[in-house]
């Protein structure tokens, strides 16, 4: 009994993700209007009966694509920064790595599903669900690509800022396409996270003295 049970945990598991990567698929090469479930129903080869039974709607459908993109754009920092460079490396560096993961059509996949929640309750919600599950990976890469700044007492607010400005300049970027302009941008945040840091520094070591910034 335990074994037939297993079984068909095990076989629901699998088409589980088969539908989902069939909708990832889909978000990548399609976009988010043509993810449709009778489109995911097709590209993944199952009955409509299965699909609404793992997914009885398109907002949840879609939510379930969110960690498997996450771990896509992990692989991908992985691959262009990380295992070259290594921890620790210089922070520009790390931000145009993290700014170039931004403009692949995993990412842009995402984005759209974001902009899509605007006005879909529903989908809001699920996503907010399954986006805060991937916060912990988010920030597990975001910290090894800023590993220099962790050791700040600022560090989170710092991380959460420069993961923002990215975004902006991802969506930005989805007119201007000129990576140039990206990585200009980038050198300048540093400069200013740089002289933020400088300053604090600066303040922490007249504190200890005991000395007057004034």
């Amino acid at each position: 009994m335990a074994n037939g049970v297993q079984t068909r945990s095990a076989a629901a598991a699998s088409l589980r993700k088969r539908i989902t990567d069939a909708a990832v698929e889909l978000l990548i090469e399609e976009g988010v209007a043509r993810t449709t479930t009778l489109a995911v129903q097709k590209r993944a080869g199952v009955s409509r009966g299965a699909l609404l039974h793992h997914f009885p709607n398109r907002a949840q459908l879609l939510a379930s694509t969110i960690e498997q993109l996450v771990q896509r754009n992990e692989r991908q920092i992985d691959e262009a920064f990380i295992s070259q460079a290594g921890q620790g490396g210089d922070v520009e560096q790390a931000l145009q790595a993290l700014s170039d993961n931004m403009a692949q059509p995993s990412y842009l996949a995402e984005m759209e599903l974001w902009t899509l929640a605007r006005n879909d309750h529903e989908l809001r919600e699920a996503l907010y669900v399954a986006e805060k599950a991937a916060r912990y990976d988010l920030d597990r890469v975001v910290g090894r690509l800023l590993d220099c700044w962790r050791h700040h007492p600022d560090y989170p607010m710092l991380a959460d800022l420069s993961v923002e400005f990215l975004r902006g300049l991802a969506f930005s970027d989805l007119l201007r396409n000129r990576p140039s302009y990206r990585y200009r941008m980038i050198c300048l945040w540093v400069e200013l996270i740089n002289g933020y840091l400088e300053s604090r520094t600066e303040e922490g070591a007249e504190a200890g003295t005991g000395r007057d910034p004034g």
